[in-house]
């Protein structure tokens, strides 16, 4: 059996993203979604493996108080070593999800992994613009009614309503109150593909890794077909990148180009039937900006497999 130690957990995409659906009683969604890869220290997939996943919500600092916790148990990972739950749904230990107040201070979550005995800290992120909307929401439900106050002049009946609206704003990510405050919705971008048939290619030759279709996609962005990301909005870019290379021949190269460009080499001398481990490197991009993973082919005639994963963390 495997030792607890041989295990970790690494944070493919975390989606963060309030279902916000207001009600006819105005009622507040209990939920937030969560989505990661659960990997070995070697890189692979922990593919169809059960797990439980404990979520603690910190105030004020990641090492703060713990103001609410859950456990979710019997969670086992998909065939590409996918888990997905939502925050707020799990067996509380400590806390009420919908009695947390977001509006008081910055929140933290804390992520915990039980492989086989023990929990592991997977570590802690602060919550950005998306759990706030669950305090947008709030807004919309009705306090208790105070003392009446005097009449005033009648109102045009075309345009005159007692009801707020959330108003979500696809374009630029902002959820607004009609006439109120508005909070911008972070954009999720994440994409996971694999090329599992290496291809033909000429020898002492730059080419671009092309790949199957996504195992995921979020967000837009990757094109699979010509292996090409092109950055959908501004921001901060963590991308993942695995290879084998198959066939005859040696001295193959994997780089990373960013706009057609040399960024970096993330492995060198590449002999034949030899695997490249995850390599993962943040790249600050603007809207427009590709990004690919380029092969030089040195002696070999085949461009070999592997995957391309990227999200976009800030």
């Amino acid at each position: 059996m495997k030792r607890v130690s041989s295990y970790a957990m690494a944070i493919l995409v975390v989606l963060v993203a309030a279902t916000l659906t207001a009600g006819a009683q105005g009622t507040v969604p209990a939920g937030i979604n969560y989505q990661a890869v659960a990997r070995d220290n070697s890189g692979n997939e922990l593919v169809s493996t059960p797990i439980e996943v404990r979520f603690s919500i910190r105030k004020e600092s990641p090492t703060g108080e713990i103001i609410y916790q859950e456990v979710f148990t019997n969670v086992t990972t998909s065939r590409y070593g996918v888990f997905s739950l939502m925050i707020g749904q799990g067996a509380p230990v400590l806390g009420t999800f919908g009695a947390i107040d977001w509006s008081t201070a910055n929140h933290y979550l804390t992520v915990e992994v039980k492989f086989e005995n023990l929990f592991m800290d997977m570590g802690t992120m602060q919550f950005m613009a998306v759990p706030y909307a669950l305090y947008a929401a709030k807004s919309l439900e009705r306090g208790p009614a105070g003392p009446a106050g005097p009449k005033g002049d009648p109102g045009d009946p075309a345009t005159d309503t007692d009801d707020q609206k959330l108003i979500y704003d696809q374009g630029t990510k902002l959820l607004s109150i009609e006439s109120g405050n508005t909070v911008r919705l972070d954009t999720i971008i994440a994409f996971r593909a694999r090329n599992l048939l290496s291809d033909i290619a000429p020898q002492i030759t730059n080419v671009i890794m092309t790949y199957d279709e996504p195992d995921l996609s979020i967000g837009g962005g990757f094109n699979a077909g010509t292996g090409i990301f092109t950055a959908p909005a501004d921001g901060i870019y963590t991308f993942n990148v695995s290879y084998f290379a198959d066939g005859n021949g040696g001295s193959r190269e994997v780089s990373i180009y960013v706009n057609s460009a040399p960024y970096e080499k993330l492995a060198v001398e590449i002999g034949s039937g030899t695997t490249m481990t995850v390599r993962s490197i943040t790249i600050r991009l603007s809207r427009g900006n590709t990004v690919s993973v380029n092969i030089y082919t040195g002696t070999a005639t085949q461009t070999g497999t592997g995957s391309f994963a990227g999200y976009k963390v800030g």
